[in-house]
């Protein structure tokens, strides 16, 4: 018994020496050679350790370069593609909350393409019928390409796709010339993702069909056979044997190609020979034009009409309210037109104007002509015609209310009365009228006035004239002078007064002056003033004893009188101090 304990005292001594000796030379433990043994052994056990590692050695293959994407693209092309043939329905399944959203904006970017195509064609058109579609598209806020096509056409099928119904494949499609392709293999996948929708959500039989999508007034016309299926995009509605024609066409393409829809493995070239009989599937028809009377157009274009014909009335309104201004203006005294252009609203006037010529408010406002459309250009001249010789006659010679004047071939006639000192003025010299070479008193009655009237007249006439001098200026300006000429008409006729009322008047010539400063020197200035004058009045014909001299100092008066003036004073010579 104790040789027994023993033995097995040593039996597991001996165990453990050769686990301890198992471990330093494999490093692994009892346990983990007995998995690894079983990794060799169990290929699926093996298989599904290294399903965990192998993700992270192709990841570090590719990291490193020593393998590239696509160089592992053709395997998993072709897994995916005999997955797809091997069972069809699993991948629809798995690519099903996907397609969804990608189908439906797909389809939404063709429609959008296909609107865009439409109005661009469009667009450019302006007939009686564009414009009436616009009108109804405005007022029923739909786009102007649906009022195009629901007033265009009874129906219009614009694309036909033949698919193969296992694999939901396209196969070949055809398109109306007029229309934008869409994307075939998108609207393929999303009928075969409808289909199996329905049958995977309502438990449908495999039999079942999916015959009609409507979307709208877009409809998706569905014919299905053994092997492929055609759909019909169609706008509209269709006529009844319609659905006849997709049969047809589906029987056709079975019948002219049965092995290769049976042993169909993706290849689609040779289903281009189906394309006779989809073009049959692409039909249309137009909506015939009824007589109905378009009275939304016929009101437009009465608008329209009625708009220009009041800007042609105010055009020619216009044109002729200037016409008739311009016409008046060139008989108008004292005018004369060289050129009358119209440009836009604005007259344009080009021309001579005489200073003595009218005002043009009154004919302005007789044509009903604004300043702001009327560009005149005059330059000035003479105007010798009648009219304008007698205005500036009554403006030079100032007649009394009782005279007036004619003119007529240079000779200014006097008509009426007047005062016997007024006209001996207005005869005095004839030339100083700018056209005026003579004239004629013979129908000019004198008026003769008391002698006191006549004393009034003159004396006023003289003493209002002063004249103003600079410091150490004696001689008179321009202006000066023309008041001198004024002051002579009334002086000349002082010698005549003397003689017909027997009177001794004379007139003083006062030059003022002042203390301040050099008084000699400003009382030879004011003499050389004062003296001036007179030599120009003995020029003018004033005999030298009429008239004299004086030279004041402004300190010695009791009155205001300007420095450095002249002034003229009547005086009876039989009363001087």
């Amino acid at each position: 018994m104790q040789k027994g304990k023993e033995k097995i005292t040593e039996d597991i001594l001996e165990l453990g020496k050769l686990n301890e000796l198992r471990i330093l030379l494999t490093g692994l433990t009892q346990q983990e050679l007995e998995r690894l043994q079983k990794l060799i052994r169990d290929p699926h056990e093996f298989a599904e350790e290294m399903s965990e590692l192998l993700p992270y050695s192709i990841r570090k293959l590719i990291e490193k370069g020593e393998i590239s994407i696509e160089a592992l693209l053709p395997f998993v092309e072709d897994a995916m593609h005999k997955s797809i043939q091997k069972n069809p329905q699993k991948l629809a399944d798995i690519l099903f909350p996907v397609m969804g959203p990608a189908i439906r904006k797909a389809v939404s970017e063709d429609m959008k393409k296909l609107i865009a195509s439409v109005n661009a064609t469009l667009e450019s058109g302006l007939s009686p019928t564009s414009l009436k579609w616009r009108l109804q598209a405005m007022f029923s806020k739909r786009s102007f390409t649906e009022i195009v096509l629901a007033n265009t056409y009874v129906y219009h099928v614009s694309q036909v796709f033949l698919i193969h119904r296992q694999t939901g494949l396209l196969l070949h499609q055809e398109v109306a010339s007029e229309k934008v392709e869409m994307e075939a293999d998108m609207v393929s996948g999303m009928l075969t993702a409808i289909r199996d929708f329905v049958h995977d959500s309502f438990n449908s039989k495999e039999s079942a069909s999916l015959d009609e999508i409507q979307v709208g007034e877009l409809k998706i016309l569905i014919e299905q056979g053994p092997y492929a299926v055609v759909a019909a995009i169609v706008e509209g509605q269709p006529p009844a044997d319609y659905r006849l024609t997709l049969m047809e066409t589906v029987e056709a393409v079975h019948f002219n190609h049965a092995v290769d829809l049976e042993k169909f493995e993706g290849e689609t070239d040779v289903f281009r020979h189906t394309s006779k009989f989809l073009k049959n599937c692409l039909i249309k028809q137009k909506k015939e034009k009824k007589s109905k009377i378009p009275w939304p157009l016929i009101i437009l274009l009465i608008v329209l009409i009625g708009f220009a014909g009041y800007y042609l009335y105010v055009r020619i309104e216009q044109n002729s309210r200037f016409n008739r201004f311009s016409t008046e203006l060139e008989v108008l005294p004292g005018f004369h037109l060289t050129k009358v252009e119209k440009k836009g609203k604005v007259l344009n006037i080009y021309g001579l104007r005489d200073l003595q010529s009218s005002s043009l408010d009154e004919l302005m406002k007789k044509y009903k002509i604004d300043s702001t459309n009327l560009n005149l250009q005059f330059e000035p001249y003479i105007s010798l015609e009648k009219e304008i010789v007698v205005k500036r006659a009554q403006e030079l010679l100032q007649p009394p209310p009782t005279a007036t004047f004619r003119y007529e071939s240079g000779v200014l006639f006097f008509i009426g009365e007047a005062p016997h000192q007024w006209l001996l003025n207005a005869i005095e010299n004839p030339s100083k009228i700018w056209g005026v070479i003579n004239m004629d008193t013979a129908e000019m009655n004198v008026k003769e006035e008391e002698e006191t009237q006549n004393l009034q007249w003159i004396i006023p006439e003289i003493e209002k004239y002063s004249f103003i001098f600079d410091m150490h200026i004696v001689e008179v300006n321009d202006l000066q002078q023309k008041q001198f000429d004024s002051l002579v008409r009334a002086a000349v006729f002082l010698t005549d007064y003397n003689k017909l009322y027997n009177k001794e008047l004379a007139i003083f010539v006062r030059s003022y002056t002042n203390r301040s400063g050099n008084v000699e020197a400003n009382l030879k200035v004011a003499i050389q003033r004062a003296e001036g004058f007179v030599g120009l009045l003995q020029q003018a014909g004033l005999p030298e004893d009429l008239l004299e001299a004086q030279v004041l100092f402004i300190e010695d008066l009791n009155e205001n009188i300007i420095l450095r003036s002249v002034h003229f004073e009547v005086f009876d010579k039989n009363m001087k101090d």
